[in-house]
């Protein structure tokens, strides 16, 4: 389905959904959470300010869930083009950067070579460090020496970052370069489809980012198989209007990116996540980037749990870096407000994931304490607010829209709902923690394990998992309210943490891990009948 933007569109910036986000969470203040604060006795300040600090919380959470949820339904009213674009046949030479780290995919590098785009040519960027993928990539060069280039350096300094720059710098002299990850497979006219997007008279447009599908395998895990849709939730749902609507970010691979404009900003910043760093510094200079939804590779979901949760923290990590070393300068350039809420929307999960962890604990408390003592009842809707229940809702709600307009496969968008649920849950204390450290400590970028590599994971962290899970149980029981099915799902998967790291294996626990991973995300949805219940009493 084409879009109906051209490569001469502007960085000017619609506020519609931004302002529709923000209206509906106004009036839910207004409405349902402030008459509800208002009966609380400002007087007595221990049970008026818990309350309070807690429906802060779950208010800023609503906040972040209404406005990804007001994105992903204005995606199905985006306007499409109302006839194909002229076919050209663009001569430009490109290059394309295939980047490797321990983690090379014959099968993806091949689909880099056989593009069917007659002026281009692929250089392998390769900074692995084990000797199993220097020789498959020796093996590989050997068959085709004509065909591609190997690029290495003497060092890993910067990350995938400073592979990318050393690359641009000493071996690239072409104007367009495409970004290729190591297990992105590329459909043979993906780059001809992509060069007719080259903007020819708006100098302003510095990358061209593509969408993505799941890569389909018929090794494919468990895990893969049941949280791969959530690639196409992404890319089809939360960034298709952000070109109009939002802050279009540049995703590391699958783009095209201006050489005179990565030059202008002085490269690619050293950092994790080096992608959105350096659509925040070219934002800065009022140059921005296109989004193409009907122009589509394939890229591989994490194997395992273990894998998740390697990229999950990473990006975590990277976060907390890009807020401490290019979020100021970002807030304080000419970019426009709407591309500066829209960012801070799409990385505040991050933040908020610690505190929503321990408001998790404090909302058990304080509604235990409004439960036993009767003294004030939920208006019928604020179960929806009160606590998670409603990103719970939208994740159900856009999965099946998506998951099911896709695959028409019902079956697969519950199985995406409750996997998810406690995926997520599961891995939102570690995520949280990871954000808070690198607040103080620089991250070290770590690579997601690829090519169907199983990741153990730390018997430390591990055991953490369990005592926290323990803790969150018996806090549910001891102040047993409406609330506890929400304390008692998240210590469910809390306590599944180490069990979710079998998943992919066939094996008793195995099994018994891919029947547990229900249970949080039916426990949440008891929980919106049980409070819902109590509201109406």
């Amino acid at each position: 389905m084409k879009r109906a933007n051209t490569a001469a569109s502007t960085a000017f910036k619609r506020p519609s959904v931004v302002v529709c986000s923000l209206g509906l969470w106004l009036l839910f203040l207004v409405v349902i959470i402030w008459p509800w604060i208002d009966q609380f006795d400002t007087m007595d300040m221990t049970s008026f300010l818990l309350p309070l600090m807690s429906a802060i919380i779950w208010w800023l959470g609503l906040l972040w869930a209404l406005h990804h949820l007001c994105f992903k339904l204005a995606a199905f009213f985006r306007k499409t083009a109302s006839q194909p674009e002229p076919a050209r046949s663009p001569s430009q030479s490109i290059a394309i950067l295939y980047v490797t780290c321990d983690d090379f995919n014959p099968n993806c590098c091949q689909s880099c070579i056989d593009q069917d785009y007659p002026s281009c040519r692929v250089l392998i960027c390769d900074d692995s460090q084990e000797l199993k993928y220097r020789e498959m990539i020796r093996e590989f060069l050997d068959k085709r020496s004509t065909k591609c280039e190997l690029v290495t350096r003497p060092n890993n300094q910067g990350f995938k970052a400073g592979n990318l720059n050393h690359a641009l710098k000493n071996c690239v002299n072409e104007e367009w370069v495409l970004l290729v990850d190591a297990d992105q497979l590329l459909p043979i006219d993906f780059l001809t489809k992509l060069a007719k997007r080259l903007p020819s008279d708006d100098p302003s447009v510095a990358f061209i980012q593509a969408a993505h599908k799941p890569l389909t395998d018929p090794q494919e895990s468990p895990f893969q198989a049941a949280l791969s849709p959530e690639v196409t939730l992404f890319y089809s749902r939360d960034l298709s209007v952000r070109e109009t609507f939002g802050f279009v970010p540049l995703l590391g691979h699958g783009a095209l990116i201006r050489r005179s404009a990565w030059s202008a900003v002085g490269g690619f910043p050293e950092r994790v996540s080096e992608d959105f760093a350096f659509a925040l510094r070219l934002s800065s200079r009022q140059q921005h980037g296109i989004y193409v939804d009907d122009i589509e590779s394939y890229e591989a979901y994490p194997f395992d749990f273990g894998g998740f949760m390697i990229r999950i923290r990473k990006y975590a990590g990277g976060t907390a870096e890009t807020l401490l070393r290019e979020a100021a300068a970002f807030f304080s350039s000419s970019a426009s407000r709407v591309e500066k809420y829209d960012f801070g929307m799409q990385v505040s999960w991050y933040v908020l994931a610690p505190v929503m962890v321990l408001n998790s604990f404090l909302s058990a408390y304080v509604v235990h304490g409004l439960w036993i003592g009767g003294l004030i009842r939920l208006h019928p809707l604020l179960p929806y607010l009160y606590s998670r229940m409603l990103l719970f809702l939208w994740v159900v709600i856009t999965s099946w829209l998506v998951v099911v307009s896709i695959t028409q496969n019902w079956q697969k968008a519950w199985r995406f709902y409750f996997w998810s649920t406690a995926i997520y849950t599961s891995a939102m204390p570690l995520t949280g923690l990871s954000f808070i450290k690198h607040l103080f400590a620089r991250p070290i970028f770590k690579r997601t394990p690829k090519n169907g590599e199983a990741t153990r994971l730390s018997w430390v962290e591990s055991i953490f998992m369990i005592f926290l899970g323990l803790t969150a149980v018996t806090c549910a029981l001891t102040w047993l309210s409406p609330f506890s099915p929400v304390l008692i799902g998240q210590g469910v998967a809390y306590l599944s943490y180490t069990l979710y790291g079998r998943l992919c294996t066939r094996s008793l626990l195995g099994t018994l891990s891919r029947k547990l991973v229900y249970i949080p995300g039916l426990l949440m949805l008891v929980a919106i009948f049980t409070m819902l219940k109590w509201g109406r009493y």
